[in-house]
């Protein structure tokens, strides 16, 4: 934590040239809406024909459709800059805008030029053009096509740097909460903004701890990553999915895609992305070892279920899995053969004969091939190309052969790659220990682990329904057997570039499935190990990921921009019990003191104080409220019973549900990711979150760092001994 005093904001004074800078803004207003003007005139849209006169009116409008949105605000920011002894001033805005009559273009904020807003650098050397020098970056706060203030941020003819990049995080900081995620385009630190442009083609582990933007840079690298500048890397949005830990933060994120422009980027859940991808839609996932982890005070048991939970995702199981299907489908085709006659043009009795030496053969081929299509797909595709070939089929009659071949194939591969699903393939080799020997990968003693039931005590649904921890594994049987991608109609194809949020929490499996589906460098993972409140499914450690992803970069943030310094430095003290924390600095920025509820056990409990903290919050001026549970029950019973004291708390205890704003209550397993103006930690003491057990420091850490503003703690009797 940084040991100077903290900023104070000091009293605005007009910018001298504040009329300047909003005649400029009026000007490039009224350019924009000349422009849309244009375009949306479809005479003026004129081709040679008819049918190049449509094309071209279409493309106009989609332009006009684009910028319409940024007319309200046009830019953010401006850079004066030296180039061969030439200075000039760009303006910096989310959407790049040409004035081709006029001084009012605009560069976007995404773009290589763009970058310089963000950076502390003074010169560069662009890929193409002379060296340059920037002379002065000044934020201009529009809103509503006004300006409201203008901040210098350096200015070499006034002494370099202003503070005021400071300055203007500090008065973002201080707004409140919203019911979905913001973009920081405006403010996007140095430190933030490097890891955001990280080369592209590159594999990035962005680890940081609670506020320090993490999720935010993952979808402003995305949108990064959509620009033209990227070349060969750059990635369609609609070939682009973002992975969340649950539905209610994945709703709470995808409200900033359409201000990034990304309206067609898939934000879903591994779990939801699994099924969909098993032709499962309607299975039930669940998450017994999470529940055992929450109500289980057997910490024998509970150790057992987290062993076997981390052995189901250990990436070792790609190839438990591979080679179980090898041998599988090795015994399958002994014996097996295909004889059929073929009528081709001018030839008589031709007949196609392959052996079960032959099959083996190509068998081994799809295996070293190790299609995206899975192995079934690319071992017909190889048996019609060996076909083919036998046959010198012509070009012009390939399509009639494979058809006189499709039912026999078909047949054929009917019989090698017997019916089954990934669900009931998976289940049949965690079954059989002799199954999960073959490979020798594992060792004894991990098989027996494997075939322990720790869980026994977890109820499970009635209906068809399959645990979180076995789904990479049967993610992997789907890979190898139907494919693994990105479902293009029928077919599959890799994904242009994936992030996943809450990275810490996805087994070594799950990336290496995800490191097939996804081209080569294109996966960007944001976590923190010290809010790995799912360690059971995640990796020991980022080198485990790195194993996966190669040539994978980590890099870190070292700030912390969510909460005030006395936030801050209760979270930073609770997560130094594990020894991960060290280098985490907070913003200064000061807040109200920690609010502490305790009193001795009455009728009602803690209902008392949770609603006077409550009452609390709201009297300090805050609206989004978030009462944080350790369990969903807790947030279920509380909120019915919270009623009786004159507070009404929309409770969120399932993912279905959807965070809108207000006073919620939720349990911390889906507070985390969601930020509140003030949130209320209930039961925060010993007893609820074990002092003993690190897995519960680590729940305790996710609760107390939910709040931008305002902290209350509430206990009876006495609180946890970190947070007194």
């Amino acid at each position: 934590m940084s040991s100077r005093a903290p900023v104070r904001l000091p009293a605005y004074a007009p910018h001298p040239d504040f009329d300047h800078e909003s005649d400029h803004l009026e000007g490039t207003v009224a350019a924009m809406l000349r422009q849309i003007e244009f375009w949306e005139d479809r005479d003026r849209q004129m081709g040679a024909d008819l049918e190049t006169s449509i094309i071209l009116g279409d493309e106009a409008e989609e332009h006009a459709a684009m910028l319409s949105p940024h007319v309200h605000q046009p830019y953010f920011g401006s850079l004066k800059v030296r180039v061969a002894g030439r200075e000039q001033v760009l303006y910096v805005g989310k959407h790049a805008f040409r004035d081709v009559k006029g001084p009012h273009s605009v560069v976007s904020w995404d773009s290589e030029v763009g970058s310089l807003f963000y950076q502390e650098a003074l010169t560069w050397t662009p890929r193409r053009g002379s060296a340059g020098t920037i002379r002065r970056r000044r934020q201009l706060d529009v809103a509503h096509k006004q300006l409201l203030r203008v901040t210098d941020l350096y200015d070499d003819e006034h002494g370099g740097d202003t503070g005021g990049r400071e300055e203007v995080l500090l008065r973002r900081l201080e707004e409140g909460s919203t019911a979905g995620m913001r973009d920081v385009v405006e403010t996007l630190q140095p430190e933030q903004n490097e890891a955001m442009r990280f080369p592209a083609g590159t594999p990035v582990i962005i680890q940081g701890a609670a506020g320090s933007g993490k999720t935010t840079i993952g979808f402003h690298r995305l949108s990064w990553m959509t620009n033209a500048e990227r070349g060969r890397h750059q990635a369609r949005p609609e070939a682009c999915m973002v992975l969340m830990p649950n539905r209610v933060l994945a709703s709470y994120a995808a409200r900033i895609l359409p201000e990034l422009d990304l309206h067609s980027v898939n934000v879903t859940t591994p779990e939801h992305w699994a099924v969909g991808l098993l032709g499962l839609e309607k299975l039930e996932v669940t998450d017994r070892t999470l529940t055992l982890l929450l109500t289980d005070r057997d910490n024998t048991r509970r150790a057992l279920a987290w062993r076997r939970a981390k052995l189901l995702g250990d990436a070792r199981m790609l190839d438990v899995v591979r080679t179980h299907l090898w041998t599988r489908f090795t015994a399958a085709l002994r014996g097996q053969g295909l004889k059929e006659s073929v009528e081709l043009r001018g030839r008589e009795g031709l007949t196609l004969t392959l052996t079960d030496a032959d099959l083996y053969t190509i068998l081994s081929d799809t295996f070293a091939r190790d299609p995206l299509e899975g192995y079934r797909a690319g071992f017909r595709a190889l048996l019609e190309a060996e076909a083919l070939s036998r046959l010198h089929v012509p070009d012009d009659e390939e399509a009639g052969v494979l058809k006189q071949l499709s039912a026999p194939v078909t047949t054929l591969l009917g019989r090698i790659f017997a019916s089954t699903t990934p669900v009931t393939e998976t289940r049949r080799l965690l079954a059989s220990p002799e199954a999960l020997a073959v490979s020798g990968l594992l060792q004894e003693r991990e098989i027996q682990l494997l075939q322990a039931d720790p869980l026994g005590g977890i109820p499970t649904p009635r209906r068809a329904h399959a645990d979180v921890t076995e789904l990479p594994l049967m993610l992997a049987m789907q890979a190898f057997m139907g494919g693994i991608g990105r479902a293009v109609g029928r077919e599959l194809e890799v994904f242009d570039h994936v992030v996943l949020d809450e990275a810490q929490d996805y087994s070594p499996l799950l990336y290496a499935l995800l490191a097939r589906a996804t081209r080569p460098g294109h996966i960007t993972a944001l976590g923190d190990l010290n809010q790995g409140m799912h360690g059971y499914k995640g990796p020991s450690s980022w080198e485990a990921v790195q194993a996966q992803l190669p040539g994978a970069q980590v890099l870190t943030l070292s700030r912390t921009y969510r909460s005030t310094r006395q936030i801050t430095e209760l979270g930073a003290r609770i997560a130094a019990t594990y020894n991960r924390a060290a280098h985490v600095q907070g913003v200064d920025r000061d807040g109200d003191p920690i609010q502490r509820y305790v009193a001795p056990a009455g009728p009602d409990g803690e209902l008392p104080l949770l609603a006077r903290a409550v009452k609390d919050a709201q009297k300090a001026g805050h609206s989004n409220i978030a009462i944080v549970t350790r369990r969903a029950i807790d947030a279920d019973r509380l909120a019915e019973a919270l009623r009786e004291h004159d507070t009404d708390a929309q409770p969120i205890t399932t993912q279905e549900h959807r965070y809108t704003g207000g006073l919620v209550i939720l349990p911390v397993s889906l507070a985390k990711g969601l930020e509140f103006s003030a949130a209320i930690v209930a039961s925060a003491n010993a007893e609820t979150y074990d002092d003993s057990t690190e897995y519960e420091r680590r729940l305790l850490y996710v609760s107390a760092s939910r709040a931008l503003h305002w902290l209350g703690l509430v206990s009876v009797d006495e609180l946890h001994p970190l947070i007194q």
